[in-house]
């Protein structure tokens, strides 16, 4: 017996709120019933009124008492001295209304607040909680919080990762979306980095755990999210302030009022009406329901009071490499300025260079046409090969980005090295091997000038065709004599075309570029996308100087980068976006705005989500002020009573909430032009 007692006072104590509502709404339309069917007397209405108003009125006390002894001179004290005086003046319906209204509001703007924190409680709901781990004795699953860095973590079909990691073994198709907002899988296999929270849909992952627990980026992710929905703008902190003398105020002007009129139900309902409770969740509702309609869409705005510095952003920076370009060079096409020797033709069919393991495979492709086979890239033309053979046997040694592109492009073809020893790394000019054939350098001029190689006019046309075309050129000479060329670019990220147009659509001026990079490379990437303006070349320490002279000019800078080479830049904006993807660690930690996804058609869509939630939150402002005012009007002008009065309040306070909770829903016709533009771009690049 006591057991059930005590579930049922936890139940009610769980739902005290709707509880409430439901006895006091019950009171009031037993009362009107009751009056309406002729069934009860005068002392019944009154008492059923009285019951309704005592219900609901205890708790608006409860929490207008607590605030008072916190020195708070709250609205639930304006609601209580008013529904106190309409008791003691006999005006028992006015008394139960305006406490009746007040609680429902309440329970009301709980519901709506519940649902704008929607996207925080998926996250959470989200987070991983159980792992299998790899033991000596077998595989164990364990809580997540108990698995530690350099433990190997087994993921299954249908498993959440629990941890930040790279992948030992297997290979994957990974769920991504509770942290980047991107609906495709993220295909993964050994090397790659995983993040806690992704959802295996097929494949057998290894991972080794590097960050656990509350260090992982999902945990991150949860307390950003959770401190900057709690976090206030500017114009919250003002009606909070606000808030702080307008209570007294109105309690003056009431107790004035009476002192004028010997009114008391005037004063009581100036009083009531007065309670600016649409002005309290005028800012609140907006910013929680827009930073999570964000996060679940993988932007991660930085709180709220950072929202007006975004709004204001006329100026948007964007450095090149990682950024809008992928920061991966590759091979765009190879030249040569003379024919491949004999030699190379007897041991390019073998696909092996210096191997005389000639086996019946070689007999095989040669039957088969070149493009015919397979699965197989195209085949260049010999003289080209022989070109890209050299390169990649001097570069086998090098760790520099432009060999990395070399190389993989040897690969792709299916061109192995030229039989190389005693190689040299030269930095800043590029990389020499030694041969049974000569030498073999492979760089830029300076490297050709250091070693007294001379290129003809025809072969100085190529290279600066190329060059114009926003191309690095790797000059490869054999034996003192210069034989070819390669053109490497680092393609443009995919989803950038339109960038620009939906960054001028969202309010922003001008845009500009600023890199380290070369002017032709640099001015060939802002052409393609519309960029407005280029300084190249520019070492960390000048594109902070960049920054601030734009600052001089009067602009509002809002600087993207990866978040780790920027550093110094995204410092100096005013608004400071990482690209999540690149550069997750540092984004996430000092950025105003993170991208937990490298698409940069998120950029715009931050700085446009923003200023509709400070748009929403302007509206929400002047509407609850001219609501108080115009009621505060009828009110002396004695065409609003308390009743009505407060019904009307309440419903302003209802389209306050239901105006802020506009934005939990996704602008999709807006953003619709997005949807094929990634495709389209990586055809272009």
């Amino acid at each position: 017996m006591d057991s059930a007692i005590r579930r049922m006072y936890g139940w009610a104590s769980r739902h005290a709120e709707i509880l409430t509502v439901s006895m006091s709404g019950a009171f009031i339309v037993a009362a009107w019933g009751l009056r309406g069917l002729g069934l009860g007397t005068e002392a019944a209405f009154r008492g059923l009124m009285t019951a309704a108003a005592v219900v609901a009125g205890l708790r608006v006390a409860r929490e207008a008492i607590g605030r008072l002894l916190a020195r708070q001179l709250s609205i639930p004290l304006l609601v209580t001295i008013a529904a106190a005086g309409a008791l003691w003046i006999g005006e028992v319906w006015e008394a139960a209304a305006v406490t009746f209204l007040y609680v429902l509001g309440g329970y009301l703007e709980s519901l709506t607040l519940a649902k704008t924190r929607a996207a925080l409680k998926t996250l959470i709901d989200l987070a991983p909680r159980m792992g299998r781990v790899k033991r000596e004795d077998g595989i164990q699953v364990v809580e997540a919080y108990e698995i530690s860095p350099g433990d190997v973590v087994v993921v299954l079909p249908g498993d959440r990762v629990p941890v930040d990691g790279v992948v030992l073994e297997g290979r994957a198709s990974l769920d991504t979306s509770a942290l980047t907002g991107e609906p495709l899988p993220q295909e993964v296999g050994p090397g790659d980095q995983v993040l806690g929270g992704s959802v295996s849909q097929v494949g057998y992952l290894e991972v080794r755990a590097q960050k656990v627990g509350a260090d992982t980026t999902f945990s991150r992710i949860l307390y950003l999210v959770a401190e900057a929905q709690d976090q206030k703008p500017r114009v919250q902190r003002m009606l909070d302030r606000f808030a702080a003398w307008y209570t007294p105020l109105i309690i003056g002007l009431s107790a004035g009022l009476y002192l004028l009129t010997r009114d008391v139900e005037l004063s009581l309902t100036f009083l009531v009406i007065g309670c600016p409770g649409a002005l309290v969740v005028a800012s609140p509702v907006a910013v929680v329901a827009g930073l999570g309609h964000a996060a679940g869409k993988g932007i991660l705005i930085k709180g709220g009071e950072r929202l007006e510095r975004i709004g204001r952003v006329d100026v948007v920076a964007f450095d090149k490499t990682g950024t809008l370009t992928l920061g991966r060079p590759k091979v765009s096409g190879v030249e040569a300025f003379s024919k491949a020797p004999a030699w190379f033709s007897k041991v390019d069919r073998t696909g092996a260079i210096g191997d005389s393991r000639a086996d019946g495979r070689a007999g095989e492709r040669e039957s088969q046409p070149a493009g015919e086979r397979a699965g197989e890239p195209a085949r260049e033309g010999l003289a080209e090969r022989w070109v890209t053979a050299l390169a990649a046997a001097a570069e086998l040694r090098s760790e520099h980005h432009l060999a990395k592109a070399i190389l993989d492009y040897a690969r792709e073809q299916e061109i192995a090295p030229v039989e190389a020893r005693e190689w040299s790394l030269l930095p800043g000019l590029g990389a020499a091997a030694e041969t049974d054939y000569g030498t073999v350098l492979v760089g830029n001029r300076r490297l050709l000038r250091s070693r007294s190689v001379s290129l003809t006019p025809e072969q100085e046309e190529a290279a600066s065709r190329r060059e114009a075309a926003g191309q690095t050129v790797a000059f490869v000479a054999l034996g003192g004599v210069p034989v070819g060329l390669i053109g490497i670019a680092d393609p443009l990220r995919p989803g950038v075309e339109g960038l620009v147009s939906d960054l001028k659509s969202s309010g922003v001026r001008k845009t500009v570029m600023l890199t380290g990079d070369n002017e032709k490379a640099a001015r060939r990437v802002a052409s393609l996308l519309g960029i407005d303006e280029v300084r190249a070349g520019l070492l960390p320490e000048e594109k902070v100087r960049a920054i601030r002279e734009l600052q001089s000019a009067g602009h509002v800078v809002a600087m993207v980068g990866d978040g780790v080479n920027d550093a110094p830049a995204l410092a100096a904006a005013d608004v400071s976006i990482a690209m999540g993807g690149s550069g997750t660690e540092v984004a996430i930690e000092t950025s105003d705005i993170a991208l937990m996804t490298d698409s940069l058609t998120r950029v715009p869509e931050a700085i446009s989500l923003s200023r509709r939630i400070l748009k929403v939150v302007r509206q929400n402002v002047v509407f609850a002020v001219a609501v108080v005012f115009l009621l505060l009007a009828g009110v002396i002008g004695r065409v609003v009573f308390l009743a009505g009065g407060m019904l009307i309040h309440e419903a302003s306070v209802m389209l306050v909430i239901l105006n802020g909770m506009r934005l939990l829903r996704d602008d999709r016709g807006r953003k619709a032009g997005h949807s094929q533009r990634p495709e389209a771009q990586a055809e272009r690049t």
